[in-house]
């Protein structure tokens, strides 16, 4: 019966959520007298990777990411015979620990004692890819022959691709039975795993050693299992003796499973036969991993946007997710594909967001609606914040809620005339007619080029969002065109005029969620998607590595924005982050996300070097933009392969300038006079004590001429270009995404998905190999575990004030990079070429 019933336990590994066939050495075992244990639910020694399997291949518990539990009851063939087998196990970082305990008992008419089998694994590895296992056992029973049969175990997998896993086991080493030598058993196997990780075979080899050190092949087993329909699992597994053995152990054994998973439990159910009997096994599974499952597609979880994308922090230190956009565009492509996702409500309040990325965010979200309704709640903001909600399948505010919808501008501040009254004046050289950046510290007013360029951006972006808003809500162009010049509305009378779908209260947007989708849906907490369990795909994944451009480019490590912005991108930081992927045989690809209006102009040369060279390793490396990646920011994706940018993204500027604050005459009003020494005719170029002489504006000059000319070359060469054609479209005038395009500045219009989408197509892999997208950490573990009980810092005051004013953004860029911007006093032109 005890063999049966290990037959069956074996049936539930065949159908187990790992799905193949049940490790039967324990049926055999037991047939021929031996202290078994269970026939444990197992996918063989090259496939064994759950809790239970640490009887099959002690290595198993090296691919759990998560602590799991299971337990098994058998009952079969002889009257009473019965056993229960609890299994846990849990990973480390590269140990892991497993612990089982299983009760036997032989049954009525068995004539033995029965026992109880403890056993401790222990393993190393990777996770993935490897993992190396040893466990003790100990058995325990009033029959004191029994104690004695224990012994140690050693296992080793190796998981080489994807589809591939090779296994081999050590079983019952040194473990005695009646005073004599327990044969040692020997579990070689081979597993493969395809239909998209759905179907697993495998094929065991299993020998013993006689007790003499020797290597007798005694059966072989086949398995196969497959994942079919909304997590319940089928499997069917044989194992065919390969020599005359006595009894049962010598007929061929044979059993049916089947296994529904939820994402945390599930519950298997088997029948198997051998020598005319049958028997049944019954077990289920609680884990922390979540396992493949068919939901019901019911819930309706929250994306809260403005949340999302705050940082936390621990008094003045940003703690948690350092790339808080990422995870929200991970956080939404995984809501698109995630079964159990009937509708996704998305909460939209005041947007830390430009154009790009609100474009970004509205495709994301077009593409969720294309699979199922997404429900937008405007809780403030807008014309950014309701031309993101238009990428919903509905909208709706809250009663009496004001909605603003007025258009979209942009100021200046013009100083020069202020800081004259104070006795500050700034020099300016710059190279290009647009590049207009140092404008407000020289001007009382733009120049015709600067002028000429910004209503050019806002005809392009205001001429789309008119576009985009009027298919998106069935309303003519003119009509919108209406709609925005009144503005402001409240929430019934934008209801009447078409811009919403509904005015809801929060507690009622389980019903109006219900209504959209035509059926039941239970409203859910924020969405937190959990990643597949680690060993539902073999072997190590590829990885794309996401390297962020975000803020003022710099020399040196990066480091806090000094106004509170998105910080200062340092080249020695991200250079390094470059270099390390470049180099490291894991990254497949390279994609760089830029968020930059440029900066010091020896650091952006730098950056770009590094992805050149990058290219030049054999890594495909694509550039993708954000609301910005200008000037130095364009610089640096011109080293990519392929820019991808959004329409409303801010690019181009192709230009140079170098200004320096003189404040000699606020010192005369102050009465300090100062006195300088020199030796050399420019030792004092940098001096903000003075103005550039006639001497010093014209080294100036030349070396501006000359960074300009390396940039115009750097465009030429990284676009496949000539440098008329690349002179045609610089002269520091700034572009949008869909201009750029036209322009040939950029290869398409996309998201950061799909950057990272081409970037696997560039490194050939294929839609549906695995790949992980590995992005910079969090400051730390104990930064992220404080942070996670933290709530969302607000924004600091003066980040809200370099938005409003970009002046502040320019004297924060002052600071950071010197008195001579974006050419460092000490620059001399590079050598051409990285």
């Amino acid at each position: 019966m005890t063999r049966f019933v290990n037959l069956a336990a074996l049936a539930l590994a065949l159908a187990a959520p790992a799905a193949a066939r049940a490790q039967l050495s324990a049926v055999t075992d037991r047939v021929q007298g031996l202290p078994a244990g269970l026939a444990v639910p197992s996918l063989g020694a090259a496939a064994a990777e759950e809790p239970a399997d640490l009887s099959t291949n002690p290595a198993a518990i090296g691919f759990l990411g998560g602590l799991g539990l299971q337990y098994f009851h058998e009952s079969g063939l002889r009257p009473g015979a019965r056993g229960d087998g609890l299994y846990a196990g849990d990973r480390f970082g590269p140990l892991g620990l497993g612990y089982s305990v299983e009760w036997l008992r032989p049954g009525l008419d068995a004539g033995a004692e029965r026992w109880r089998r403890s056993r401790l694994g222990l393993t190393l590895g990777d996770g993935r890819a490897l993992s190396l296992g040893v466990a003790w056992t100990w058995i325990s029973s009033r029959n004191d022959a029994l104690d004695q049969a224990g012994g140690w175990d050693l296992g080793l997998t190796l998981r080489p691709a994807r589809w591939l896993s090779v296994g081999a086991a050590m079983l019952g080493r040194d473990a005695r039975l009646g005073g004599a030598d327990v044969p040692v058993r020997y579990d070689l196997g081979l597993a493969t795993r395809l239909w998209r990780d759905r179907l697993t075979l495998s094929a065991d080899l299993l020998a013993d050693d006689e007790a003499r050190d020797a290597f007798r092949s005694d059966h072989l087993a086949f398995g196969a299992a497959a994942e079919l329909w909304r997590g319940v699992a089928l499997g069917v597994q044989v194992q065919l003796p390969l020599r005359d053995l006595p009894g049962d152990a010598g007929d061929p054994l044979g059993l049916v499973s089947v296994t529904w998973n939820a994402p945390h439990s599930g519950v298997t159910f088997a029948g198997a036969g051998v020598g005319g009997r049958g028997g049944w096994l019954g077990g289920a599974r609680l884990s922390q991993e979540r396992y493949r499952s068919g939901g019901p597609g019911i819930v309706m979880p929250t994306v809260d946007v403005d949340r999302e994308l705050r940082r936390r922090r621990v008094l003045v230190f940003d703690v948690g997710d350092r790339d808080p956009y990422g995870t929200l565009v991970t956080r939404l492509e995984a809501a698109r594909d995630d079964p159990e996702v009937g509708a996704l409500l998305v909460r939209i309040g005041g947007l830390p967001l430009g154009g790009g990325r609100v474009e970004e965010l509205r495709a994301l979200l077009a593409a969720i609606r294309a699979r199922k309704p997404v429900l937008a709640y405007l809780e403030g903001g807008g014309t950014r914040e309701y031309w993101l909600a238009t990428g919903a399948t509905a909208i709706a505010a809250p009663p009496g809620a004001p909605l603003i919808v007025n258009g979209i501008s942009t100021s200046q501040l013009f100083l020069r005339a202020g800081l004259a009254r104070l006795g500050i004046a700034f020099d300016v050289v710059k190279a290009g007619a647009y590049k207009s950046a140092a404008e407000p510290l020289v001007r009382d007013a733009p120049s015709p080029e600067a002028r000429e360029a910004t209503d050019a951006v806002l005809d392009d972006v205001f001429g789309r969002f008119v576009a985009q808003v009027a298919e998106a809500r069935h309303l003519a162009p003119e009509r919108v065109r209406a709609l925005v010049d009144q503005g402001l509305f409240g929430a019934e009378e934008a209801k009447e005029a078409g811009l919403l779908d509904a005015v809801a209260w929060p507690d009622e947007l389980e019903k109006w969620g219900r209504a959209v989708a035509g059926r039941r849906l239970f409203e859910r907490g924020a969405y937190r998607p959990e990643p597949e369990r680690l060993a539902q795909r073999w072997g190590r994944p590829a990885v794309i590595q996401v390297v962020r451009v975000e803020g003022i480019i710099a020399r040196g490590r990066s480091r806090p924005d000094p106004i509170g912005g998105d910080g200062v991108a340092g080249a020695e930081t991200i250079a390094a982050e470059l270099h390390r992927a470049a180099d490291d045989a894991a990254v497949r690809a390279i994609v760089l996300r830029i968020e930059s209006g440029g900066g010091d102009g020896l650091a952006s040369d730098l950056i770009w070097r590094e992805a050149v060279r990058a290219r030049r390793k054999g890594k495909p490396v694509i550039a993708s933009m954000g609301d910005l990646a200008a000037s130095g920011g364009y610089l640096v994706a011109v080293g990519a392969d392929a820019i991808l940018a959004e329409p409303s993204t801010l690019t181009g500027s192709i230009g140079v300038f170098a200004a320096k604050p003189d404040l000699s005459g606020l010192l005369a009003k102050l009465s300090i006079h100062p006195e300088a020494y020199q030796r050399g005719e420019n030792a004092r170029l940098v001096s903000v004590l003075k103005p550039w002489t006639a001497a010093e504006r014209a080294v100036l000059e030349k070396q501006i001429s000359a960074f300009y000319r390396q940039f115009v070359a750097r465009v030429a060469e990284g676009r496949r270009l000539t440098a008329a054609e690349v002179e045609a479209v610089a002269g520091g005038r700034v572009w949008t995404g869909q201009q750029a395009l036209e322009r040939r500045l950029v290869d398409r219009i996309g998201t950061l998905a799909d950057a990272i989408r081409l970037a696997r197509e560039r490194a050939g892999l294929a839609p549906d190999d695995v790949v992980e997208v590995r992005r910079a950490d969090g400051g730390g573990a104990l930064a992220r575990v404080a942070g996670r009980a933290l709530t969302a810092a607000p924004e600091p005051p003066l980040a809200g004030l370099a938005r409003a004013f970009p002046e502040l953004s320019a004297l924060a860029l002052l600071a950071e990079i010197g008195p001579v911007l974006a050419i460092p006093e000490e620059w001399v032109a590079p050598e051409a070429g990285p």
